[in-house]
């Protein structure tokens, strides 16, 4: 188990409060496990969640086949772009 903190911004405690709870509810949503909240001012407020490992390889698994579906798509406009050149 690993702990993520998440960033809860807001200029006001009602409007971190209310932040918070969507946070928390996202991110419940995805297995974490909430743990506490630090209220430290506008933009330093975090929540303390528990991972798992198997959450997280699965969340970056996906990242990257986002980044290697970008990478494919910008390499085939460039590959088509130079085909029309010549």
């Amino acid at each position: 188990m690993a702990l993520k903190n998440i960033v809860v911004g807001g200029f006001t405690k009602e409007q971190r409060e209310k932040e918070l709870e969507r946070v928390k509810t996202k991110y419940e949503k995805k297995g974490y496990k909430f743990l506490k909240y630090l209220d430290n001012g506008t933009l330093k407020s975090v929540a303390v969640f528990e991972v798992s490992a198997s959450i997280i390889r699965k969340e970056r698994s996906a990242q990257l086949l986002v980044l290697g579906f970008g990478f494919l798509i910008i390499s085939a406009i460039l590959y088509f772009k130079s085909m029309n050149i010549n």
